[in-house]
C-alpha cells in the first residue's frame, strides 16, 4: 500500500492594517479571527496592526502580502507617500483602502490604480474573506470566495451566442432568476440584471467606445450577433442569506480606471450638493448597482470581464458601497 501524499502546507501571508484608529484595528482583527479560510486556497493570512510609519517591520520585501491602508480626510498627502513607499518596497504587495465617507477615496484609488476600497463603518468578515482570497491567490473569477458554506441554489449557467434579441434575452434571464429571489428585493434585482447585461452588450459585443457611450452617439441595437467564441456566460448561485448573479464576456475591454471614474462622477463626497456627473449619459446604472448591492468586477485585460452582484435577503447588508475591482494583465503573469 502506497503512503498517501500529504497536502502542501498552508502559505503564511502577512496582512497588515496601517492606520491610527484603534477601534478599526480591533474590528479588523475580529474579522480575521472569525474567518475559516478552507484548505482549497492553501493560504493562512496572519493579521497585524502597525502605525503607518512602522510598516517595514511587518511586510515582506519580496513575495505575497497585503496592506490595508486607512484613508482619512486630514492626511491624503501622507497616505499617498505611504502608498508610493509600499509600491517601491515590494511591487507584489496587494493594497486595500479603508476610507471614511467624506474622503475622496476615488482620487487616491485612481492615482494609484487601487481597485479595492472598503468603507470604515461598512465591512464584515465575509467581505474581508472574499477580498483576501481574490487578492492573495489570484482566483478572481467565479462565486466560490463569496459562498464559503456552499450553495443552496446552483450554480446555474447559461451561455448566449449567435443571433440574440437583447430584450428577449434579458426577460428570459429575469424569468429564470425570479423563482430564487426574495420578493421584497426582486424589483431591484431586475434593474441590476438589466444594467449588467446592457453594459456587456455595449462594450463586449458591439464594441461601442467609452466616448460614444458617454455622448449617446451609439446605443446597443435590438438584435446582436455574438460569435460562438465570444459567447456571454450568465450564472446564478445562492445560499440561505443571498443570491449572486454574474455576467462574463470574452473581451476584457472594460477597465478599472473607467469604472472608478464613473462611480466617482455619480458620488457625492465632502459636502457636495449633488454628484458631479448627475447629467452624464452613462454611469448611473452602474452606480446604482454599487450602492444597493455587493458589486464585484473582475477583469483579465483583453480576455474576459466578469461583473457580479450579490443581493442579500436582509436589505441592510446590501448597502456596503464597497469597491471591489481586480484588473489583471495576462502578460504580467
Amino acid at each position: 500500500m502506497q503512503p498517501s501524499l500529504k497536502p502542501a502546507p498552508l502559505l503564511p501571508v502577512p496582512v497588515v492594517f496601517l492606520g491610527v484608529d484603534r477601534d478599526l484595528a480591533r474590528r479588523l482583527a475580529l474579522c480575521f479571527a472569525e474567518i475559516h479560510w478552507g484548505d482549497e486556497y492553501r493560504i493562512a493570512p496572519g493579521f497585524q496592526w502597525r502605525q503607518p510609519g512602522e510598516w517595514k517591520s511587518a511586510l515582506p520585501e519580496t513575495g505575497p502580502g497585503m496592506a490595508i491602508v486607512e484613508i482619512t480626510a486630514e492626511g491624503s498627502q501622507t497616505e499617498a507617500e505611504l502608498i508610493r513607499g509600499l509600491r517601491a518596497y515590494n511591487s507584489g504587495l496587494q493594497l486595500v483602502l479603508l476610507s471614511e465617507d467624506e474622503t475622496d477615496y476615488f482620487r487616491i484609488a485612481q492615482d494609484f490604480s487601487i481597485g479595492n476600497v472598503l468603507k470604515k463603518n461598512r465591512f464584515d468578515a465575509s467581505v474581508i474573506r472574499a477580498l483576501s482570497i481574490r487578492l492573495l491567490t489570484g482566483n478572481i473569477f467565479g462565486f466560490d470566495p463569496y459562498f464559503p458554506n456552499g450553495y443552496t441554489v446552483g450554480p446555474l449557467y447559461r451561455t448566449y451566442s449567435g443571433r440574440v434579441v437583447v430584450m428577449d434575452m434579458i426577460e428570459e434571464t429575469w424569468a429564470d432568476c425570479l423563482p430564487y429571489l426574495n420578493p421584497e428585493e426582486s424589483a431591484s434585482f431586475r434593474i441590476f440584471l438589466q444594467e449588467l447585461l446592457t453594459n456587456t452588450f455595449s462594450y463586449a459585443i458591439e464594441g461601442i467606445t467609452p466616448a460614444d457611450r458617454d455622448s449617446k452617439l451609439l446605443q446597443t441595437g435590438p438584435v446582436v450577433d455574438i460569435a460562438e467564441r465570444r459567447g456571454i456566460k450568465i450564472s446564478l448561485a445562492g445560499d440561505a442569506e443571498k443570491i449572486g448573479f454574474s455576467v462574463m464576456d470574452s473581451m476584457g475591454s472594460l477597465s478599472m480606471l473607467r469604472v472608478l471614474q464613473k462611480l466617482r462622477r455619480q458620488s457625492r463626497i465632502a459636502g457636495e450638493k449633488m454628484p458631479p456627473g448627475i447629467w452624464d449619459e452613462s454611469g448611473r446604472g452602474m452606480s446604482m448597482v454599487y450602492r444597493y448591492s455587493r458589486f464585484i468586477i473582475n477583469i483579465l485585460k483583453g480576455v474576459r470581464t466578469e461583473t457580479i452582484f450579490l443581493q442579500y435577503n436582509r436589505p441592510e447588508l446590501n448597502r456596503y458601497e464597497s469597491i471591489i475591482i481586480t484588473e489583471v494583465n495576462p502578460l504580467s503573469h
